[in-house]
């Protein structure tokens, strides 16, 4: 029996170069190996390494707006910053390499740790190919704590946190209506207009920052002391620059009328273009303005009350307010984090 071969035509030379050529593209292969593989698993690790001193500088604060004197949980040397930072990591191991503590200021630097290292580096392993055999990652967190010295002005009526929407139109915010004790947006406190408890003669809403709440007033209209603020309003939408005001955001509320409590998540920047404020078939200035002017964002019916314009931006309640040097007697402290950071 005969057999048939098959000359390739390749010399040898020619296999040579096709050797090399595969070579060459495994190499690249293990390095896209590499990337995928080990450059994931570090930034997981700086995730968790993120999270967990993140984590130590608010844990720190929190401990030392509390407990100022105590060396175990407000210290450089604070048990809080290696019970956080090793909860936050999912092999329940990092490092601490530092606490800076200064005035009402603390920084937590964090850096990897793994088992059967002395060094605060990660091992790698398709790098190790490319003689790349450990990476270091690290990460920093700072914190502030303080009584809270300057804050928002928020007109004095309350927003959902629901009936928001992210979007560049305009919108109607309608407020919870009298008697109206329906579930989700269309709810709130019976015999409550959404007006809040106001600064004494201003026209400002009260809000309880340690409690992260405000009380309800009661009254069907413009709020006590608000009609020069409304003039201006008016008065820029007219001329083409729209205002705009920080209105409250609650999530929840409890009891009703004058006992109301609203809980607070944090304040709406929202542009103003139009109002009404009283429920009536025939409002007038400063009780409404331009109410039915909006197509498709009207508060034309008797029973509606809102504000018509734009939702702008969030602003949560700790960023919104400036903190002065903690003040015990206050009874209040907030605490956050902060891009600046503690000197040693």
């Amino acid at each position: 029996m005969r057999r048939l071969i098959r000359d390739t035509g390749r010399s040898s030379d020619e296999s040579g170069a096709i050797s090399v050529l595969v070579a060459l593209v495994m190499v690249v292969l293990l390095g896209f190996a590499a990337l995928a593989v080990d450059v994931g698993m570090l930034y997981s690790e700086k995730a968790q390494l993120q999270n967990g001193a993140d984590a130590a500088a608010l844990g720190i604060a929190q401990s030392c707006a509390a407990t100022p004197v105590d060396p175990l949980l407000c210290s450089s040397s604070s048990a809080v910053a290696t019970e956080l930072t090793n909860g936050n990591s999912l092999d329940g191991l990092s490092a601490v390499q530092s606490v800076a503590l200064s005035a009402n200021r603390v920084a937590v630097t964090t850096a990897a740790k793994e088992a059967g290292r002395s060094d605060n580096r990660v091992t790698l392993f398709f790098a190790q190919a490319l003689g790349i055999s450990s990476a270091e990652v690290g990460a920093r967190a700072s914190a502030a704590w303080g009584s809270p010295t300057s804050g928002p002005a928020p007109f004095p009526v309350v927003f959902s946190e629901c009936e928001l929407l992210d979007g560049p139109g305009l919108q109607l915010i309608q407020f919870r209506l009298k008697d109206d004790t329906a579930s989700g947006c269309a709810g709130g406190p019976p015999g409550g207009f959404s007006n809040l408890d106001q600064v004494p003669g201003k026209c400002e809403a009260l809000v309880d920052i340690n409690n992260a709440a405000s009380g309800s007033s009661t009254g069907n209209g413009i709020p006590a002391n608000c009609s020069p603020l409304l003039t201006t309003w008016r008065d820029q939408i007219i001329a083409g620059t729209p205002p705009v005001g920080l209105f409250p955001i609650y999530e929840t509320i409890t009891d009703s009328g004058t006992n109301a409590i609203y809980s607070l998540t944090g304040f709406a920047a929202f542009e103003v273009h139009g109002w009404k404020l009283k429920q009536t078939g025939n409002p007038a200035f400063p009780e409404a303005f331009r109410h039915e002017y909006h197509s498709g964002a009207k508060c034309s019916t008797t029973q509606c009350i809102g504000i018509i314009g734009k939702f702008v931006k969030m602003v949560s309640l700790a960023d919104a307010y400036t903190l002065g040097p903690y003040d015990p007697s206050m009874g209040t402290a907030v605490v956050k984090l902060t891009l600046e950071e503690a000197t040693p």
